[in-house]
C-alpha cells in the first residue's frame, strides 16, 4: 500500500498551505478589519441587515459568532475551492456556469453569473471607497483633519500608488502581511491579556447587557431564538467576507489533492478565526468607549483600543503606530488590487468590443489605464463620502445577501448531489 512518502496524491505541499494561509489572511484583513469597524457593526451593534433581524442583546453572543463565521467559512471555502480543483474551472465565470449546472436542470447557471458579475463590480466600488474611507477615518481621528480632506489626500496617495506603485506594492504582499500579522498579533494580544486580568472584560460585558437591553425594545428573547439570530448575523459577516471568492477560485489551481487543501482550508481558517476572535475580545473590553465613539461619529475602534489600553507613554505610541501602520497597509493592499481588477476588467472589455490587434492595444493601454484609475478614484472617493459605517453596514451587507444564492446554497446543494474526486495521483499544478 502506497503512503503518502510515496504517493504525491496523498502528499500534504506545506509550501502551498502556506501560500494559501497568507492569501485567505490577507483577503480578510482589510480596512474595516484591522480598524475594527467591521466586526463592531455585525457582531456587536448589527447595523447592517436594513432592520430586518433582530438585534442580539445578549452579549455572550458577539464573543461566540467569530466561531460560526469559521464554521461557514470553512465548509463554504473548502467545497467550493475543491470543486473547482476536481473539475479545474478557475475563472469564476466557467466555475459558476459548472456549479450551478448540477442542480434544478442548470436554470440557475446563467443568472448565477449575472448575478455574480454585478456583486463582483459592486465589491470594486465599495472596497475600494472602504479603503479610502478607513484610511482617512484613521488619519483624521489622530491628526483632527475634516473627513472630506483626509480622504481627499489619501484619494491622491491612492491615484500615485495605482499608478507608479502596483508593481511595487505586489512585489511586496508577503512583506505587508507579515507587517499586518505583527502589528495586530502585538497590539491585540497585550491587550487581550490587561483587558482579562484587570476584570474589564467582564465589567464591559455586564455595561454591554445593560446598554443593549435599555436601547432595544426587543432584548427579551429565549436562548435558541437569539442564536439563530446569532448565526444570521454570523452568516452576513461570512457572506461579505466570501462575496470576493472569484479571487479564491483562481487559487485552487495551487491544489493537487484535498489533502493539501483540507489544510489550507482548515489552517487559514483558524488563523482568520484567531485575529478576528482577538479583535473582538477587545471591542467588547473597551464596549462603552467604542459605543460612546460610535454614537459620535468615530469609526477607527481599535485606536480605541489601544488609547484604553495595554501600557502607557511609549509602548503606547508604539502600540498606536503599529495599528496605525497595519490598517494602512491593509487599506492600500486591498486599494491596488481592486484598482487593477477594474483596469482590467474594462480594458479587456473594451479591447475585445473593439476587436483590437494586440500590439496595438498594448501602446495604448497604459494611457487607457491612467485615464480609467483617475476616474475610478474620483468615484470611489465620492462613494467614501457616506462614511466608513455606511459602507460596512449598507455596502457590504449588500453583497453578503448576494453571496448567498450565489455560492451559500448552490455549495450545500452541489455537497447533497456530490461529485466524483480527480485522479489526483496524475494531476499537475497549473500556472
Amino acid at each position: 500500500m502506497e503512503n503518502s512518502a510515496t504517493n504525491p496524491a496523498n502528499r500534504v505541499d506545506w509550501r502551498t498551505v502556506l501560500v494559501f494561509v497568507s492569501i485567505a489572511f490577507s483577503s480578510q484583513c482589510g480596512g474595516g478589519f484591522a480598524s475594527g469597524s467591521t466586526p463592531w457593526t455585525y457582531f456587536f451593534r448589527n447595523t447592517g441587515f436594513y432592520g430586518m433581524l433582530p438585534v442580539v442583546t445578549q452579549p455572550y453572543f458577539c464573543l461566540f459568532m467569530p466561531f460560526a463565521v469559521a464554521a461557514i467559512n470553512c465548509f463554504t471555502i473548502y467545497f467550493f475551492m475543491k470543486f473547482a480543483m476536481d473539475f479545474r474551472t478557475f475563472d469564476y465565470s466557467n466555475f459558476l456556469a459548472k456549479y450551478g449546472s448540477r442542480f434544478c436542470g442548470g436554470i440557475f447557471a446563467r443568472p448565477m453569473q449575472y448575478i455574480y458579475e454585478f456583486n463582483f463590480n459592486w465589491l470594486l466600488i465599495v472596497c475600494m471607497a472602504l479603503a479610502y474611507s478607513t484610511s482617512g477615518s484613521a488619519l483624521q481621528e489622530l491628526t483632527g483633519i475634516p473627513y472630506l480632506a483626509s480622504t481627499l489626500i489619501i484619494g491622491v496617495i491612492m491615484f500615485v500608488l495605482c499608478m507608479k506603485g502596483t508593481d511595487l506594492v505586489r512585489k511586496n504582499a508577503v512583506f505587508m502581511s507579515a507587517v499586518i500579522f505583527i502589528a495586530l498579533v502585538a497590539v491585540h494580544i497585550p491587550n487581550i491579556i490587561f483587558n482579562v486580568v484587570s476584570g474589564r472584560l467582564s465589567n464591559e460585558m455586564g455595561i454591554m447587557s445593560q446598554l443593549l437591553n435599555d436601547d432595544i425594545a426587543a432584548g427579551a428573547g429565549s436562548f435558541v431564538k437569539y442564536l439563530l439570530v446569532a448565526f444570521c448575523w454570523a452568516y452576513i459577516f461570512s457572506g461579505q467576507n466570501l462575496a470576493g471568492f472569484g479571487a479564491y477560485v483562481n487559487h485552487a489551481q495551487l491544489f493537487t489533492n484535498k489533502k493539501t487543501l483540507r489544510w489550507a482550508v482548515v489552517l487559514s481558517v483558524i488563523a482568520n478565526w484567531a485575529f478576528l476572535e482577538m479583535n473582538v475580545i477587545n471591542l467588547a473590553s473597551n464596549y462603552s468607549a467604542v459605543y460612546d465613539g460610535w454614537a459620535n461619529g468615530r469609526a477607527v475602534y481599535t485606536i480605541l483600543v489601544v488609547q484604553n489600553g495595554f501600557g502607557s507613554g511609549a509602548i503606547k505610541a508604539i502600540l498606536l503606530t503599529l495599528i496605525t501602520i497595519a490598517i494602512f497597509f491593509a487599506t492600500i493592499s486591498t486599494a491596488i488590487n481592486y484598482a487593477q481588477g477594474f483596469n482590467d476588467r474594462i480594458l479587456n472589455w473594451y479591447q475585445k468590443m473593439k476587436n483590437e490587434d494586440p500590439k496595438v492595444s498594448a501602446e495604448k493601454r497604459n494611457k487607457r489605464g491612467a485615464v480609467l484609475t483617475l476616474l475610478y478614484v474620483i468615484l470611489t472617493w465620492a462613494v467614501s463620502q457616506m462614511g466608513l459605517t455606511a459602507l460596512v453596514s449598507k455596502g457590504l451587507t449588500f453583497a453578503s445577501i448576494i453571496t448567498l444564492f450565489t455560492l451559500i446554497i448552490p455549495t450545500i446543494l452541489n455537497v447533497v448531489i456530490k461529485w466524483p474526486d480527480a485522479d489526483y495521483a496524475h494531476l499537475k499544478k497549473e500556472k
